[in-house]
């Protein structure tokens, strides 16, 4: 359950982005280190902090994670076909 009142909206998205660069910058060590390494823990430790400050501020644990891919679905534009002879 997030909590309300430490931040104002604005420093909160400030907040946020700060989190979000250095969880990416955290990730981009995470594919270069030894897995199982004592980097490779200790900066897998920062990210799961990382990610529960998101949950905090934001309500939402899976902030920073990427999303699925998904299709366009219904609102994909009439393909226009052309037809080779």
């Amino acid at each position: 359950m997030a909590r309300r009142g430490v931040f104002v909206r604005a420093e909160e998205v400030a907040f946020l982005e700060e989190g979000r660069l250095f969880r990416r910058r955290c990730i981009e060590v995470l594919t270069r280190a030894k897995p199982q390494g004592p980097l490779y823990v200790a900066v897998s430790r920062i990210v799961e902090g990382i990610d529960d400050v998101a949950e905090v501020v934001a309500g939402d644990r899976r902030l920073f994670y990427q999303r699925d891919a998904t299709s366009p679905g219904p609102d994909l534009p009439p393909a226009n076909w052309r037809t080779v002879e």
